[in-house]
């Protein structure tokens, strides 16, 4: 359509532009004859009969002022005045039809006015439109035929290519439609050329490594968080089936301390895991502020001192302020001091300091530390990378994971380093710009 509307608008152009050439070549014709015949009439001396100077010029005739003819050229010997309008300025050009010379062709005339010394004459000279017409006739036949033929080239080339090209794009769809979940290792074969379908099919199998990767984190996040849940809940049961099979010798408040530790494992379970849920879906709610960060970390440091099995050195703590959400960033300190109080020996010792651009929090533990290629990996969901992060201990694997949405989602930075003995974590978090 866009070819046929464009080629539609030069064929227009074309013949206008053909047409108009050749109508300025007659009327300069025109005009050189006319130009003749006033040099030869402008002494008064008229002859009779007018022989043309030029073979295209069609026909002469000259008139009075009264319209009386004077006199002619043979083609239009004895005919009445041939143009009735009285002629404006030294040369006016018109095109008339219905002249009563030749077969009802246009005719191209043109005329002016001489002043004599019998009196004012009209000079017409006039030429026959009829070679232009067949040659416009000719043009408009040509593109006539010849557009439908370049519109079906044109189409047929255009089909055939984009068919072409498209048919890489429908071998790809197909094989992406073949593949399910269970089936995500497939990839699509990769053409051998790099061009835009090469890199569509490049782009298309690297969000198929991604969708396999986050198939296979999902899937072991389930496992996980299943089997998280069900050992709390299993351990409940089996308290409670133990005392209701000796209801006599149970001790029932001692029985009940122990299913309610297992269900508050399980409610921290559940917590832990709606929190990462809505840091995934970005629905978490922030109320963000100006936070002293000190009163943060020793509040937290006062409240597991009185039930830590090791010494909680907070000697270190400095003020600090930071923008953040007081209750998020107080879960995220729990969550480390936790997790050095449960790895330590003897002691944990919190640092806090400030510069012009961040608050920095350390927390150390004497404990075994974490191996170089496990720093990274201890901040995943779910993960224990040695035996002293067992179930048993308490630990679910989700603590540094919430440690790491929260402090990341706060503009800050949190990493594992060694302590010699023990474990170093570096938490930094921006300070409010005003």
């Amino acid at each position: 359509m866009v070819v046929g509307i464009a080629l539609g608008v030069t064929n227009v152009l074309l013949v206008v532009e053909v047409k108009a050439s050749q109508l300025s070549g007659v009327d300069r014709a025109l005009r050189l004859e006319l130009n003749s015949l006033v040099a030869a009439t402008s002494n008064g001396s008229i002859p009779g009969t007018l022989q043309l100077t030029s073979q295209d010029t069609s026909f002469i005739q000259i008139v009075n002022a009264s319209g009386h003819v004077l006199a002619s050229s043979a083609s239009v010997q004895g005919e009445s005045r041939i143009a009735a309008f009285a002629p404006k300025g030294s040369g006016d050009f018109r095109t008339l039809s219905n002249l009563p010379i030749g077969s009802g062709d246009s005719y191209r005339v043109a005329a002016t006015i001489v002043s004599t010394s019998g009196g004012s004459i009209i000079i017409y000279v006039g030429e026959s439109l009829e070679a232009i017409t067949h040659s416009v006739h000719a043009i408009l036949v040509g593109l006539l035929v010849v557009d439908p033929i370049l519109l079906i080239i044109v189409g047929s080339t255009v089909w055939w290519l984009i068919g072409r090209a498209l048919s890489s794009v429908e071998a790809i769809r197909t094989e992406v439609e073949d593949i399910t979940a269970r089936a995500l290792e497939r990839r699509i074969t990769e053409p051998t050329v790099h061009d835009e379908i090469g890199r569509l099919a490049v782009t298309m199998n690297a969000m198929l490594e991604r969708l396999e990767a986050s198939s296979r984190r999902q899937r072991a996040f389930v496992a996980d968080a299943s089997h998280e849940l069900r050992s709390p809940l299993a351990a409940a049961q089996s308290e409670l089936e133990v005392s209701l099979s000796h209801v006599a010798s149970t001790d029932w408040p001692d029985s009940a301390r122990i299913v309610l530790g297992d269900i508050e494992r399980v409610r921290r379970i559940v917590e832990d895991l709606a929190i990462l849920a809505r840091s995934d879906e970005q629905t978490t709610e922030w109320n963000p502020r100006s936070v002293d960060l000190d009163e943060l970390v020793l509040r937290e440091c006062t409240r597991l001192q009185r039930i830590a099995r090791v010494t909680i050195d907070a000697s270190s703590v400095s003020g600090a302020r930071v923008a953040g959400d007081p209750e998020h960033l107080g879960r995220a300190i729990r969550n480390l001091l936790d997790n050095a109080v449960r790895h330590a020996r003897q002691q944990v010792s919190v640092t806090l300091s400030q510069d012009s651009e961040w608050a920095v929090l350390e927390i150390r533990d004497d404990g075994t530390g974490v191996s170089v290629e496990d720093r990274d990996r201890i901040f995943e969901r779910f993960v224990r990378v040695d035996q002293s992060r067992a179930r048993s201990s308490g630990g679910s694997g989700l603590g540094l994971a919430i440690v790491y949405e929260i402090v990341m989602a706060h503009g800050g930075t949190v990493e594992v380093t060694d302590a010699r003995p023990g474990a170093r974590f570096i938490v930094r978090l921006p300070r409010p710009t005003s």
